[in-house]
């Protein structure tokens, strides 16, 4: 070979051109086919891991499975309660409204007289008795059917010639007392019937409201035909006497609506009970205008009345059409409050006289 030197250098830019042409082929297959795919052993869902995006965030909780099911109420009106006003439904606002509290029908019949005879209202005072009225009349007719008041048991069927059921013998004539266990109250009532003409029932008969127990007469201390009413709380004694009007089923009104009943405490700031011998109750018309009715009332004349369950008051009325109704008395100045009687309902009204 005339020139070794020209022959290697030709050899060797001939081997650096086939590598850079090979390079480029390899490089451009390559990014054809694109990388090759990663591949996760476990598939990851998105309830696995939490959406961390904002619109991610805004996406509603699933829908709270409903709470349990709680058993249908028995009746749509309160319940009362053992001793209702005077433990577990203290009235310490000026007025307060309670529902179900009339748990005793009337013990008159349609065919006779069943309105009380409010000129001689539970807790007077009569000078002629010396004693204190611990009931309700019904001036009725001798003869006229007298009912039982609730669902009973007759404790006493006779006359009061022997046995004291009041201050004194032959005060009631004939009488029936009836025990009943009524709704709400641990203790048994006991409602007791007298002046009878006739006695239907006997000691340890069972009886149903409305059954027929006796007939109005003018048996024992009265001038004149009526039946004498009582309710006793707790045990059947002459000093455990309630008001009845606060026990009675109310009388409709003219709209044949359900009357409501007035309950009433009078205290000095210490709680001590008042005595007011006149209270003026008026039934109001409207704003400006006259009443449209107007009655009286007194505190309960004897201590042993006065602060009782289950309303613990010192004075009371029943039978009060629906509406608002303006108290006044005098008792170191004057003292007024408006208060609203509800349909069936009894009204507790609080004044504190300072």
């Amino acid at each position: 070979m005339k020139n070794p030197t020209r022959f290697w250098i030709l050899l060797a830019v001939i081997v650096l051109f086939s590598v850079t042409v090979s390079c480029m082929f390899a490089s451009q297959l390559l990014g054809e086919a694109g990388p090759a795919p990663s591949i996760s052993p476990i598939e990851v869902t998105a309830t696995q891991i939490p959406p961390t995006t904002p619109e991610a965030t805004q996406v509603s909780s699933p829908t709270p499975p409903p709470p349990p099911e709680q058993p249908a109420p028995t009746s749509t009106a309160p319940l009362p309660t053992t001793e209702p006003a005077a433990s577990n439904q203290p009235c310490v606002e000026e007025t307060c409204v309670y529902d179900g509290y009339f748990l005793l029908e009337r013990p008159i019949g349609s065919g006779g007289r069943n309105t009380i005879d409010y000129s001689y209202r539970f807790g007077i005072y009569d000078s002629q008795l010396k004693d204190v009225h611990r009931g309700v009349d019904f001036l009725n007719s001798s003869g006229t059917p007298v009912l039982a008041a609730g669902d009973g048991e007759v404790v006493v069927a006779g006359d009061d010639q022997k046995t004291l059921y009041g201050p004194l013998r032959n005060f009631y004539g004939n009488l029936v007392i009836i025990k009943h266990q009524l709704p709400g109250f641990s203790q048994p009532v006991f409602t007791l019937y007298a002046h009878l003409s006739q006695i239907s029932v006997k000691v340890n008969d069972p009886v149903k409201a409305g059954d027929e127990i006796g007939l109005v007469g003018m048996s024992g201390g009265v001038p004149g035909s009526t039946l004498h009413f009582e309710v006793r709380l707790g045990e059947n004694s002459y000093a455990t006497a309630r008001n009845p009007e606060l026990w009675l089923t109310p009388l409709p009104d003219e709209t044949d609506q359900p009357q409501g009943a007035l309950a009433g405490r009078i205290r000095d700031p210490e709680d001590n009970y008042l005595q007011v011998p006149n209270i003026v109750v008026e039934r109001l018309s409207g704003p400006g205008l006259p009443a449209m009715d107007r009655f009286y009332l007194k505190t309960y004349a004897e201590k042993r009345l006065i602060g009782q369950p289950p309303w613990e008051e010192n004075f009371a009325a029943g039978d009060l059409p629906a509406g608002q109704y303006k108290i006044s008395f005098l008792s170191n100045g004057m003292q007024q409050q408006v208060v609203e009687v509800q349909p069936g309902k009894i009204t507790v009204v609080n004044f504190t006289v300072k």
